[in-house]
């Protein structure tokens, strides 16, 4: 139902569970954050109905500031969270896995900032165009059939369809 494999590139398709997946872990986020957070989105393809997705609840929390990363941190890690390198200025990211597989993510930044933007634009403008969203769902498979056990590879080829879409939103 949920959880891949670390590496792992295995796409599914949509799954209507996957919206009640994140409403119980923002109940769950919430409860243990809420005086550190300012907004939880969920984000991703898992969030976007009729899109064939990695079966991993992307989670988008905003702050007001990254000073409460250490904070954040602490909580999280009582609920199952550990954090995992990344190399974008203004994001911590951390991931959650049961039973070796890795169930949720969660993206941490200001909220309303760039990447935050950025984040709910595209999702945003993938549900609002069903030709976007087809053109996304083919060069997702099409990636997955290349790089099955090269995730990194897989996230890298897709940017440049990303950013198409951001610049688009922004013309408009």
């Amino acid at each position: 139902m949920v959880g891949l494999e670390r590496g792992v590139v295995k796409l599914e398709p949509y799954n209507y569970k996957w919206i009640m997946l994140f409403d119980k872990e923002r109940e769950l986020l919430y409860f243990h954050l809420k005086d550190l957070i300012i907004e939880i989105e969920h984000v991703g393809s898992t969030s976007i109905e009729g899109l064939s997705a990695k079966p991993i609840i992307d989670i988008a929390i905003g702050v007001s500031s990254l000073d409460k990363i250490i904070r954040i941190k602490e909580k999280v890690k009582g609920i199952g969270y550990v954090e995992i390198p990344v190399n974008i200025d203004g994001k911590h990211v951390f991931v959650k896995d049961k039973e070796n597989k890795i169930t949720h993510f969660l993206h941490v930044m200001v909220y309303n900032q760039h990447l935050w933007r950025d984040q709910i634009c595209f999702r945003d403008s993938l549900r609002s165009s069903p030709d976007s969203k087809l053109e996304y769902v083919k060069l997702k498979q099409e990636l997955a059939k290349k790089y099955p056990n090269d995730v990194i590879s897989y996230t890298n080829e897709k940017k440049k369809f990303v950013d198409s879409i951001l610049k688009k939103a922004r013309e408009l």
